[in-house]
């Protein structure tokens, strides 16, 4: 793990250990397996961490889950497994940020029916459903309406790149219930697979973290009881950039866990790969592009971490400076690990680009990083909005 300048607890810093072995013993060697796969995403492992804690650390104690609901334990955590794999290691959270908005905007009620069985050695598969094909980083643009009727709503529209389609039990769907509205017209429900009116596309072909395998998700009147409608009508969009503030800096964390796994297998290469006489490490080229990766790992981990404290004081900050701060911890760490995959690719030559090394799928799987959840264009525009 990267240098944490704060003092961790004891229960910190077990599940640090905990995740960091699991990573290195179970996920590191499920990554190229995974990856070949394309589109089955590794259920068995997952029931694996889940009999760990892994799956529900994120999850409030209250629920049944393992209480770690501060931003920056889940960062530590994160970083951790995404040395592993990153694709892997966002599927065995994704609990984690189906639940953000639950937390958010749910009443006593919804937490307790939704989040407990997210918990256990069993837990149910979740999802986010926000994008849609016209709609990617613009949230505020999404068509997908929600008509109300008696005894609740009906939803129609169309989903996109939604992670764990198909395999989730549960989904959060942000819709309009006010279509003259942008961001005001956003509410958010609860839906359960099975759902009548609700389709899934075939499995999406992608380029990289294919351990997480995203649908189309198709609504043709499908009705939703009012009271699985989070929070009220037009509350759907705070809920939902909260989230986004809180999920791009763990996103972030994962990020630099791929960053530092490229590192740290270019760096053991190099240290062993002899050229015209001397390891390659000994040659001022590779050494420089060694410590340029070393260095912005570091300076991109503290960003991250510092504004996932910045979240955790909660009220004492601002939310334009955590949004920023968000944005920019995102795009940092983002950006530091496609530059630290290309870099190990670079380092390896040839081989890099042999599918005999992992650096070659971890430079695919970085380059979402720099995609979801909003692209590093967006994440510079939310900067420029909030310039200190």
């Amino acid at each position: 793990m990267s240098y944490t300048p704060w003092p961790l607890s004891d229960e910190q810093d077990a599940i640090i250990d905990l995740c960091r072995t699991f990573a290195t013993e179970k996920i590191r060697p499920a990554g190229r397996l995974v990856d070949e796969a394309d589109t089955e995403s590794p259920v068995e492992l997952f029931g694996e961490a889940a009999k760990v804690g892994i799956t529900d650390f994120m999850i409030p104690e209250e629920f049944g889950g393992g209480g770690f609901t501060d931003v920056f334990t889940q960062c530590l955590v994160q970083e951790q497994l995404c040395f592993g794999d990153p694709g892997i290691g966002n599927f065995l959270c994704s609990n984690g940020f189906f639940a953000d908005p639950i937390l958010a905007l749910g009443t006593d009620e919804q937490k307790e029916q939704w989040l407990r069985p997210l918990t256990g050695t069993s837990p149910k598969f979740t999802a986010l459903a926000t994008t849609e094909p016209g709609s990617g980083s613009d949230s505020a643009s999404i068509i997908t309406r929600a008509d109300r009727v008696e005894g609740g709503y009906r939803l129609g529209g169309q989903k996109a790149w939604i992670s764990n389609a198909g395999l989730a039990d549960y989904y959060v769907v942000f819709a309009k219930t006010d279509t003259s509205q942008r961001s005001k017209g956003v509410s958010a429900f609860l839906l359960e697979r099975g759902t009548e009116g609700m389709e899934f596309g075939a499995p999406m072909k992608k380029m990289g973290q294919r351990a997480i395998v995203c649908r189309e998700v198709f609504f043709s009147d499908a009705f939703v009881p009012e009271s699985n409608l989070l929070g009220a009508e037009g509350q759907g969009f705070y809920g939902l950039m909260r989230t986004f503030d809180i999920s791009r800096v763990v996103l972030g964390a994962a990020a630099l866990g791929t960053a530092r796994a490229a590192y740290e297998y270019a760096r053991d290469y190099a240290r062993e790969r002899t050229q015209f006489g001397k390891t390659i490490i000994d040659h001022q080229a590779v050494a420089f592009r060694l410590a340029d990766m070393a260095s912005r790992i570091d300076a991109a981990w503290l960003q991250v971490l510092n504004t996932a404290r910045m979240i955790d004081a909660g009220d004492a900050v601002a939310r334009e400076k955590v949004t920023a701060s968000a944005a920019m911890a995102k795009l940092s760490a983002s950006e530091t690990a496609m530059f630290c995959t290309w870099a190990a690719v670079q380092t390896l030559g040839g081989w890099g680009y042999s599918r005999e090394h992992p650096v070659e799928q971890w430079m695919r799987d970085a380059k979402l990083e720099e995609i979801e959840e909003g692209t590093s264009d967006i994440m510079r525009l939310l900067i420029s909005r909030n310039l200190p």
